[in-house]
């Protein structure tokens, strides 16, 4: 889901949030925030 994401242009929350006042799914910050969390997660422990 990240990778299609950035695919389409989204990019990455800033600290001010506006990302969730445009996000057409009312996504709260706290789900974006912990999906990037667990998908950098992964990156680092990638074997």
């Amino acid at each position: 889901m990240v990778n299609q994401t950035d695919a389409e242009g989204f990019g990455h929350c800033s600290n001010t949030e506006a990302c969730e006042v445009e996000c057409p799914q009312t996504i709260p910050v706290l789900h974006i925030a912990c999906m990037n969390y667990e998908y950098n997660k992964g990156l680092v422990l990638k074997p």
